[in-house]
């Protein structure tokens, strides 16, 4: 008797489950994937969020002219200003190519470069710079008009430009510090920083004394 060549159904139906088993494998494996992935991103925003570079904080806290020269119509001086840098960042700011300006009338007259350093996280360092700055043109009265027009009513022009002249005139000069560095994050990525700091400077010219500054 001739047996059949078909296959028990139970083999065949084992046979056909096959495929569906894999198509689940296959699913799985890509949603773990998609998690992993999101809880990779997660962990990226976090860390960046928590050590993000920051820039340094600069406030200047005190100026100086030890040695002050004005005749013949222009001024030399040596300036002195102290500064503080505050590292807000949890890793360490390596700074270099910093610099300090300083400017009268719109023009620079003097600069100098600070030293490369590095700043602790979360510490805050003094800079005390000093440089003598160039002799420079300057008029107490250039801005005053040569004509004085005064109403009837009021005092004589002899009178006005006398208390014209009495009136002491003040030498505003810029200071512009310069903090360029970069910031390594975990020890993997380094990040550029740069932050600057203007401040305006009011001195006498009769003897160098300073009025005072805005920062």
């Amino acid at each position: 008797m001739a047996r059949s060549l078909e296959p028990p159904r139970y083999y065949a139906a084992a046979h056909t489950s096959h495929p569906s088993a894999s198509i689940s494998v296959v699913g799985s494996c890509v949603v773990a994937a998609l998690f992993l992935l999101l809880a990779a991103g997660g962990a990226a925003t976090a860390l960046f969020l928590l050590f993000r570079p920051r820039a340094p904080a600069i406030a200047v806290t005190a100026v100086q002219l030890p040695s002050f020269s004005f005749g013949n119509g222009t001024v030399t001086f040596t300036f002195q200003q102290l500064a503080s840098v505050r590292n807000p960042n949890r890793a360490p700011l390596a700074h270099y190519d910093s610099s300090l300006h300083v400017r009268y009338a719109g023009g620079e007259v003097g600069s100098m470069y600070i030293p490369a350093g590095k700043i602790d996280g979360g510490r805050t360092q003094f800079m005390a710079t000093s440089f003598t700055v160039p002799a420079f043109p300057f008029s107490p009265y250039s801005s005053s008009p040569d004509t004085i027009t005064v109403p009837a009513s009021g005092p004589s022009p002899a009178i006005a430009a006398l208390a014209r002249q009495q009136a002491p005139p003040v030498i505003e000069v810029d200071s512009l510090l310069v903090m360029k560095g970069r910031v390594t994050v975990l020890r993997v990525l380094t990040h550029h920083v740069e932050a600057s700091k203007l401040c305006r400077i009011g001195v006498s010219p009769a003897d160098g004394c300073v009025l005072g500054f805005r920062r």
